[in-house]
């Protein structure tokens, strides 16, 4: 996969419980506002999106290093990977 600008907010992000209601923020380190009124159900998962970006493309990298090797054929772990990763940078609908 080649390389792609990043077009989001660096992680990591921060929930936070707001002020005015019940509801959670999402802000990055710099306390850059992500996301406002979120359900708290919710807030964890956004929070995490960096993360769970970064572990995507460790898991490609891994599965396209072992696709082959020992007999390994990692193509539907890859496609399903990159199909996640081409959706979160706005590469498929």
């Amino acid at each position: 996969m080649s390389e792609k600008q990043e077009t989001h907010t660096p992680g990591p992000w921060y929930e936070y419980q707001s002020e005015k209601d019940s509801h959670k923020m999402i802000a990055s380190k710099c306390g850059e506002t992500i996301a406002e009124r979120v359900p708290n159900a919710n807030a964890r998962l956004i929070a995490s999106a960096p993360d769970m970006l970064e572990m995507c493309k460790l898991f490609e990298d891994c599965m396209a290093n072992m696709d082959g090797m020992d007999g390994y054929d990692t193509s539907y772990e890859l496609s399903k990977v990159r199909a996640v990763l081409a959706k979160v940078e706005g590469e498929s609908t």
